[in-house]
């Protein structure tokens, strides 16, 4: 028998090595992906300066921007990915993501600045779809909520100490005597530097070889399919539904509560640099916070019955949102337990999302379920950080947060339903 890896059971060819390499994966992928939301608005304004009350809007761009090459890439990388290999894919996706670092502090533009960060998306699809995809090739079935779970604890660490490394640096450059445009430089330089090092160790580290079935349905194929399951089986439109707001829960987290906690750094008379090393502090709390969840999870993730778990998490998701209506001040103490609530909820709902769509995918469509699923969740990403980006400008910082409240919500009384005890009153 395969020795275990902690609680988790390796598939066989899975080595220690490669499960090692997958967890330092987990650690820097999220946090190196998340490094970019925490320095985009000191790139707005010490590159482009666009001035704090456009930055809404221009963040909201981005995320469009982000989300349609993910939409159109997926497909294509999936190909190459069984063609290829998931270590190549991922390797690849860092090394585009350290070059669309080196190049975004010599953006004039917000049409430029997107054309990088274009890039930049390419590789993050490529690096969190192999990784997503990774946690399914490296566990057996009964233990991919646990691998899931671990995954998430060092996906919050990695974006705690990557985001407190890459936000402080700007303030530690300047207080050291660089122009603000120089410590952007530096910053995104060493950021690039970081995803250069974890694309040699993906190389080195993953399992080699490509999948065993390397059949990639077109996309055409695969919403069928994945549709024609959804039909079957409302267990997987549930976790389609929890897809589209999960996914769009952590653009949310990721984007605006940097912007809005610089945004109150400026207002009370910070330089720049200053704002974007203060403004982090409700992000710290929230992905601190998050790291609690995975924690209380991990062991009652594969045990509960999963349209149960799910609501369980998309409602812990609701309330985390919806308690930022309440946060007038996010620099302020007071708004320290609605930011961890936040963190909390926003993991616990990725999780009971992962969880319900790896046992109510069937084994003979688990790779279009699974496409399907991935696919909604940038769709999501697409929708919530637009609409959630022209909010922000235009009704305060904590009307993104709101919405996404109200969507847990709704996909938290559908698992409740769809869980039995509402159907039951009937």
């Amino acid at each position: 028998m395969a020795r275990k890896f902690g609680p988790v059971m390796p598939e066989d060819g899975v080595s220690r090595l490669n499960m090692w390499t997958l967890m330092a994966a987990a650690f820097a992928t999220i946090g190196l992906v998340t490094g970019m939301a925490v320095l985009t608005p000191y790139l707005l304004t010490q590159t482009l300066g666009l001035p704090e009350a456009a930055q809404g809007r221009a963040l909201g761009q981005l995320t469009i921007v982000n989300e349609i090459v993910l939409i159109a890439a997926y497909g294509p990388l999936g190909v190459l990915a069984d063609r290829y290999g998931r270590r190549v894919i991922y390797a690849a996706g860092f090394l585009a993501m350290a070059i669309a670092y080196a190049l975004f502090p010599h953006m004039d533009s917000l049409t430029s600045f997107s054309a990088v960060r274009a890039l930049y998306a390419l590789g993050i699809g490529a690096a969190t779809g192999m990784y997503g995809t990774l946690l399914a090739d490296y566990a057996v079935e009964r233990d991919r909520g646990k691998l899931a779970a671990i995954g998430g604890i060092l996906n919050g660490l990695g974006v705690v100490m990557i985001a407190l490394l890459l936000g402080r640096l700007p303030a530690l450059f300047v207080a050291r005597g660089s122009d603000p445009y120089v410590a952007a430089e530096l910053t995104t330089g060493i950021a690039a530097l970081l995803c250069a090092g974890v694309a040699l160790m993906l190389w080195l580290g993953l399992k080699r070889g490509t999948p065993a079935a390397a059949a990639r349905l077109p996309f055409r194929e695969t919403l069928r399919r994945g549709l024609a399951a959804g039909r079957a089986e409302p267990d997987i439109v549930l976790a389609y539904a929890a897809a589209f707001v999960a996914r769009g829960d952590l653009a949310i987290v990721g984007i605006f509560t940097v912007a809005w906690g610089k945004m109150a750094a400026v207002q009370a008379g910070m330089a720049p640099a200053d704002a974007l090393k203060a403004g982090q502090l409700p992000f710290i709390i929230a992905q601190s916070a998050a790291l609690l969840a995975p924690l209380a999870l991990i062991f009652v993730l594969d045990r509960v019955q999963r349209t149960r778990m799910l609501a369980i998490t998309m409602g812990l998701g609701a309330l985390g949102y919806l308690g930022m209506g309440f946060v007038d001040a996010p620099l302020e103490p007071a708004a320290i337990p609605f930011f961890a609530a936040l963190g909390v909820g926003q993991i616990a709902a990725v999780l009971g999302a992962q969880t319900l769509i790896g046992k109510a995918a069937p084994e003979g469509e688990r790779g279009a379920v699974i496409g399907l699923f991935n696919f909604f969740g940038a769709v999501g990403i697409l929708i919530i950080g637009g609409v959630g980006g022209w909010a922000f400008d235009h009704y305060g910082p904590a009307s993104p947060f709101i919405i996404v409240g109200v969507l847990n919500a709704v996909v938290t009384a559908a698992a409740v339903w769809r869980a039995g005890p509402l159907r039951q009153l009937r």
